[in-house]
């Protein structure tokens, strides 16, 4: 078997599902205090990159959730990397996680939270309780300077369309 790292650029392109997932996680998690034996669900892992990342450079046992990617697809390339103890793959939607209330020291997202999350309740109701007293959540994702509100800017017109801008994409304020 042959054994994978992250510096593999040839696997990176072959699995980036958007813009360089790493990039961000290694940006988000500057601000995170991650330790050996913490349990962090990795929400919307698309190809497992970011799940890999957290593994190899925390210690941490992580559970790689996506609906679109599965589980199986997931399990091969973790095992690639030899992490298939410390990274669990689960096929789930977001909006019906199969955990406990309060079982995840911290939960991360990056560049996914915008196609489950992009409503007001999503967070107190779906994800908030599944994260201990004191816990983390981090989340890394597209936004926008001002809501669209019908009209998407000129200069992401070549790229989404209003549907994607509208439903997806908001302000902090938002």
């Amino acid at each position: 078997m042959i054994r994978r790292d992250l510096d593999d650029v040839d696997f990176i392109r072959a699995n980036l599902m958007g813009p360089s997932s790493i990039i961000m996680l290694e940006e988000l998690s500057k601000n995170l205090t991650l330790q050996k034996g913490m349990r962090v669900l990795d929400l919307g892992c698309g190809t497992g990159l970011t799940s890999i990342y957290l593994a190899q450079k925390f210690g941490i046992t992580v559970f790689a959730v996506d609906l679109w990617i599965s589980a199986t697809e997931n399990y091969r390339r973790f095992r690639e990397f030899g992490l298939e103890s410390q990274i669990i793959p689960i096929h789930a939607d977001a909006c019906h996680l199969p955990f406990a209330e309060q079982y995840f020291d911290a939960v991360i997202s990056v560049d996914a939270y915008q196609y489950f999350g992009a409503n007001e309740q999503y967070l107190d109701d779906h994800l908030a309780p599944l994260v201990k007293e004191g816990g983390k959540l981090a989340i890394a994702m597209p936004g926008v300077k001002m809501e669209c509100d019908g009209d998407i800017p000129v200069e992401l017109q070549p790229f989404l369309s209003l549907s994607e801008v509208d439903n997806q994409w908001h302000t902090c304020d938002w």
